[in-house]
């Protein structure tokens, strides 16, 4: 052989070397693209366009599915519905929170979540300015979910990111104590998420996985808090709390990192739960008889008003078990008792942090978010600080919450207050153009009767179930005393849908003449159906009415957009004008 030959050998060695190498990848391309062609096993993306109105988008209600071999092996959870447009407008504002059942507003629904409440909070703020406050957030995920999201996130271009999550990361979908988890691994999690991106992926795990087991139809939050928790007993400091607490921070770190590279804003929450009147679920000596004996007998005591008594007898407990979360309650308790709060705070976040069952993130988180927040130069929006300041005692408890970790109402306002005065504080969107006291932004929540009495009557069904209770129990409702009740049971027992009793019930107070109920219904319907030119000329009256002219604007344009053939949004849209001292624009809509 030449030394010219030898060269050219070489040449086609490596040449036929990479043809090897390619004709797999090739192949694999080639049957990637047409299972994606022929939509087999498609993934459910974050977001899709509404059929009927392209111009607007929402969250995927199927999405959960994407986590799964198998879609039926879902929950049966979805985001809270909240229509977007699909084309931004470049002067819009827009927001997108991400969390759990708490950032979803459990169990009140979309008007007590945290997009729900500031996108009403920062409409009512900067009334010239187009507010999108887009919500991903839902029951049962935790940080896998996140940051699986993180990229569609993105490229909505959002200003801001809000993220209030951490209570499911035991137990939730993926989670290291879950009956829905991939794998013990973070970091094989984190590959199988990225492997499901692909159809050829999907198709063969949905062909290879088991066939799932018989979901439960009884779309109830007892079932499904009973459904996700595999591991019922995880101890602090074990190798599988370990594995959370890391699975939570790594998890926190790449999706902080991303949104950084990315230029975008995040303001992350510290996590608040019932610490004052939520006993333990699982404790350490809970199969202990006469350890239970000697807890009952604190807890007779504490009835009696013998709190110094009760302490000593806690004491004693504390010394002999200090990870013994009930011994840690009873201690809190009876400091309470003895009016000694600040004492009592340490005991009760020491027994929520010794509570096996890991359905309340354990303080150390809130020492996670705090250190990444600073580290990944996210705003830290201290939302556990701002509820214990309105608190009885200054412990968070039944006041502000509806069981273990859902705020109720006015706790829900307190969360989103939090992260509306950081968003300020922040200069976004800009300086307020007409300041809202929050003392008066809590009086116009979008929070309807029928959302309250519905979020009760499934605050007691959760209650009626494990882990509140070992048995389950019915629950007899009783009779309707009005209207507001009698739509709520409707609601309830699934006779009507959320629509149609909102319906009813705006007009119920337009015959009765309660004007503000009447204009927060008006609002609510017309924000939750963006499209509907009907609903936005009645939210646009109402605003005219209650002299909100600014603000009646934004109603009375949509209105005459969607309603192209009615004269009536046009007038009322010059009117709105002539009282916000718009002349020009005025003569222009009195002119069409």
């Amino acid at each position: 052989m030449t030394s010219e030959q030898t060269p050219r050998g070489a040449g086609r060695r490596v040449t036929f070397f990479v043809i090897a190498l390619a004709l797999p990848l090739l192949l694999l391309a080639a049957v990637e693209g047409a299972l994606r062609l022929a939509d087999v096993a498609p993934r459910q993306p974050l977001f899709i366009q509404n059929p009927q109105h392209p111009e607007f988008s929402l969250a995927n209600p199927r999405v959960i599915e994407r986590f799964f071999s198998r879609p039926e092996a879902a929950p049966n959870v979805s985001v809270e519905t909240g229509f977007f447009r699909t084309r931004r407008n470049p002067d819009a504002f827009r927001v997108v929170t991400m969390g759990g059942s708490s950032a979803a507003g459990f169990p009140y629904g979309y008007g007590a979540s945290l997009a729900g409440m500031l996108e009403q909070r920062l409409r009512r703020t900067f009334p010239e300015r187009e507010i999108e406050v887009i919500t991903t957030a839902m029951s049962a995920i935790n940080s896998y979910s996140l940051l699986d999201f993180v990229d569609e996130i993105i490229a909505l271009g959002p200003d801001a990111v809000l993220i209030y999550a951490g209570h499911n990361e035991f137990v939730g979908v993926l989670g290291v104590g879950s009956a829905f988890t991939s794998s013990r691994s973070p970091a094989l999690t984190r590959l199988i998420l990225r492997l499901r991106e692909f159809a050829l992926y999907r198709s063969l795990e949905s062909l290879l996985a088991p066939e799932p087991p018989p979901a439960d139809d009884a779309a109830d939050d007892g079932t499904l808090m009973a459904r996700v928790a595999a591991e019922r007993r995880i101890a602090s400091g074990s190798p599988l709390f370990e594995r959370g607490r890391e699975q939570f921070r790594s998890n926190l770190d790449t999706l902080l990192a991303r949104y950084a590279a990315a230029g975008i804003p995040v303001f992350i929450g510290t996590l608040a739960s019932n610490e004052r009147d939520q006993p333990p679920f699982v404790s350490a000596r809970d199969e202990d008889p006469a350890w239970l004996s000697s807890i009952e007998r604190g807890q007779a005591l504490l009835t009696q008003a013998r709190a110094g008594e009760t302490e000593a007898l806690a004491r004693s407990l504390v010394a002999q078990d200090p990870g013994d979360a009930a011994a840690q309650f009873l201690l809190g308790r009876a400091l309470l008792a003895a009016a000694r709060p600040g004492d009592a705070l340490g005991a009760f976040r020491r027994a929520r942090d010794e509570d096996q069952l890991r359905f309340r993130a354990p303080s150390q988180f809130n020492d996670v978010i705090r250190a990444l927040a600073e580290e990944r130069e996210a705003t830290l929006v201290d939302v556990e600080a701002a509820l214990r300041r309105q608190s009885r005692y200054g412990l968070i408890g039944d006041d502000l919450m509806t069981e273990h970790l859902h705020p109720n109402v006015p706790g829900y306002f307190l969360l989103a207050d939090a992260f509306h005065d950081a968003l300020l504080t922040a200069g976004l969107p800009g300086p307020a153009q007409r300041a809202v006291p929050a003392e008066r932004a809590a009086l116009e929540i979008p929070v309807s009767a029928v959302d309250r009495l519905f979020g009760d009557y499934k605050v007691l069904r959760l209650k009626a179930h494990w882990p509140f209770r070992a048995t389950p129990v019915e629950i007899a409702l009783p009779p309707p005393a009005g209207i507001e009740e009698e739509l709520a049971q409707a609601l309830y027992r699934q006779e009507q849908n959320w629509v149609q009793v909102h319906r009813r019930l705006k007009d119920f107070y337009a015959r009765t003449g309660r004007d503000d109920e009447y204009l927060r219904v008006s609002l609510i319907l017309a924000d939750a159906f963006p499209y509907v030119g009907a609903a936005q000329l009645d939210a646009g009256r109402a605003l005219l009415a209650a002299e909100r002219p600014v603000q009646a604007v934004r109603y009375l344009h949509a209105a005459a957009r969607y309603e192209p053939g009615r004269v009536d949004p046009l007038l009322g849209l010059a009117r709105a004008y002539i009282a916000s001292g718009l002349g020009k624009p005025a003569l222009e809509t009195l002119d069409r």
